[in-house]
């Protein structure tokens, strides 16, 4: 059924918007990621969560060969149209790449990292480990 929906400004950052992808119960943050105007439509049209892989530069169904798909329940568009949310039942076994449920499994402070490791997180998985002042969470 055809209707009437906000259009996200695609052209404002090189054709792609930020998506927010959270639980639709518990509002948890699962990922973050990119969509263009042709992966939005088609999430519109399939109720299943498309985005487009910057890493890979195509389109990317979540779930599409992992299983992991998420249904998407409804979309949230920011004020300026250059962000938006969805909110989505996650099925499989979750998120991330490294199999947890969320991809924000580890906080920013490194000593705490042994505790926020992912069951599948690989070296690629490792950031770089910097010194810094922080004041945050002290």
């Amino acid at each position: 059924m055809k209707k009437k929906i906000f259009r996200p400004n695609f052209e404002k950052r090189g054709e792609l918007v930020t998506v927010i992808t959270q639980d639709v119960i518990t509002k948890e943050v699962l990922m973050v990621a990119y969509t263009n105007e042709e992966c939005y439509l088609e999430t519109l049209r399939t109720g299943k969560a498309v985005y487009f892989s910057t890493s890979r530069n195509k389109r990317w169904m979540k779930g599409e060969k992992s299983g992991n798909v998420q249904i998407v329940h409804q979309i949230l568009i920011d004020c300026d149209g250059d962000a938006i949310i969805y909110l989505v039942e996650q099925r499989g076994e979750g998120a991330c790449h490294t199999k947890a449920r969320s991809c924000f499994y580890r906080t920013i402070l490194a000593e705490q990292e042994q505790l926020y490791l992912s069951p599948k997180a690989g070296e690629k998985d490792k950031l770089q480990i910097i010194e810094a002042e922080v004041v945050i969470g002290s």
